[in-house]
């Protein structure tokens, strides 16, 4: 047996954990086996056999320990291949518009005014959804909203692409979901009434920046009016009627101190709804950094949105087995002129598309893009002979291109190969398991 690459040691909270990032499982661990275990990595592990047999088995039962022969490597690659390429499922994305109505200071997008779907994009939009339901293997087909603020026109770009979506998919078999990612701020009786009449219930993604005056700061109508409390009650009223929502906060070292606060905003919300239809994923702004204490504080905020009965997502990577959206074959973002992309992470110039959607409804890949893009993934040295493989994979797809394609930095990291980092990434894995214990538990 040859102890696995894919295993990390790492303390918390004065404890030792033998964590694996394949089979994604952990064991703690007294001093003394880390030593023999420490020592037989060095010497060999089957010696483990004859001076702790209970020890070395286990260690082989879960995954921690794989025969010698086994290629770790390839299994990752196999997982990459059966997710990436599934044709059963697609992921359609839709920018109906690039204009917003807030404008927040770390976007990375370009707002444009009166940007909008022409009758002609819906029409050339269904005929892709039509074509693309009648494949003999489709099962699945999500539709998603994106932006710009998907929700700007709601009724006059939006509910036509639906109204197709659901008629296609109901004459042919074939599963479907509705998703967008929103400010939440217009929400409203409509949008909820519209989806309970055709009997759909959409996932969305909802931001906030901060608890109250901090989110205010950044997301606001006017000088003197928020818009924090009309976006929580906003969230409120969806999961009430049985949406789900992913709260996603956007923090920084000024606003992560007061997050926490949040929750307290859903008090009148059962634990058995929260459970069920709420989730917490923090963020940290990309643009933000310093202040050593903030993984600290972030911990205090996870521990006490848990203990509200608050289900908690934190920069936890799982990028093989739970791929970017980008990275699968069977994914596009269509913008309300017809440009086609991969990613909704970049600005939505001519420069950065990938293709377009033509008059008959099929998407265009210029320049070979998606086989470029499906052909990157192994192509980054480091990542071969990382403990993080399994769940990080040098990121997404987008990073790889952008990396190793003409012009880029070449082999990289995206941990900049600095082990304590990576040992972060493991401590936070480890935590959220634990930490889904124990919102089973409440």
């Amino acid at each position: 047996m040859k102890y696995s690459q894919f295993n990390s040691i790492v303390f918390i909270d004065n404890l030792i954990y033998l964590y694996n990032s394949f089979v994604q499982k952990f064991i703690v661990i007294d001093p003394i086996l880390k030593d023999l275990l420490e020592s037989a990595i060095i010497e060999g592990v089957d010696g483990l056999e004859e001076i702790h047999p209970d020890f070395y088995s286990y260690l082989i039962s879960e995954g921690f320990l794989v025969p010698n022969d086994t290629d770790e490597v390839e299994k990752v690659k196999k997982i990459v291949e059966y997710v990436d390429n599934n044709v059963d499922s697609f992921l359609l994305t839709i920018n109906p518009t690039m204009n917003c109505n807030f404008k927040c200071w770390y976007c990375y997008e370009s707002h444009i005014k009166k940007s909008s779907f022409s009758e002609e994009m819906i029409a050339n939009v269904g005929k892709f959804i039509e074509k693309t339901v009648q494949k003999p293997e489709m099962k699945h087909f999500n539709l998603a909203f994106f932006g710009g603020e998907p929700l700007l026109y709601f009724e006059r770009d939006v509910t036509p692409v639906i109204k197709k979506l659901q008629k296609e998919c109901k004459e042919n078999l074939v599963d479907y979901s509705v998703s967008f990612t929103t400010n939440g701020f217009l929400i409203n009786d409509y949008f909820i009434n519209f989806f309970k009449s055709y009997q759909i219930v959409p996932a969305l993604q909802i931001t906030l920046d901060g608890y109250g005056k901090q989110h205010d700061k950044v997301r606001f109508v006017s000088k003197t009016k928020g818009s924090y409390v009309e976006i929580v009650n906003n969230m409120k009223l969806l999961i009430n009627n049985g949406f789900y929502v992913q709260l996603r906060i956007n923090y920084t070292k000024e606003n992560i101190e007061d997050a926490y606060k949040i929750a307290n905003d859903f008090d009148d919300i059962s634990k058995e709804i929260k459970k069920d239809y709420l989730l917490v994923d923090l963020h940290r702004v990309w643009q933000d950094s310093g202040n050593e204490d903030v993984p600290k504080i972030v911990k205090k905020n996870i521990d006490y949105f848990l203990s509200k009965g608050i289900p908690v997502r934190h920069n936890s990577p799982d990028n093989v087995a739970k791929s970017c959206y980008a990275d699968k074959r069977n994914s596009a973002v269509i913008n309300y002129n017809g440009d086609i992309y991969k990613c909704t992470a970049r600005d939505f110039t001519k420069e950065n598309r990938a293709g377009f959607i033509n008059d008959q409804g099929d998407l265009i890949w210029e320049n070979n893009y998606l086989e470029r893009r499906m052909d990157i993934k192994f192509k980054n040295k480091p990542c071969l002979t990382c403990r993080l493989m399994p769940i990080c994979n040098g990121g997404c797809s987008q990073h790889a291109m952008e990396a190793l394609e003409d012009g880029g930095r070449g082999e990289y990291c995206i941990y900049d190969g600095d082990d304590n980092l990576k040992d972060d990434v493991v401590v936070s894995k480890i935590e959220e398991i634990i930490g889904s214990l124990e919102l089973n538990e409440v």
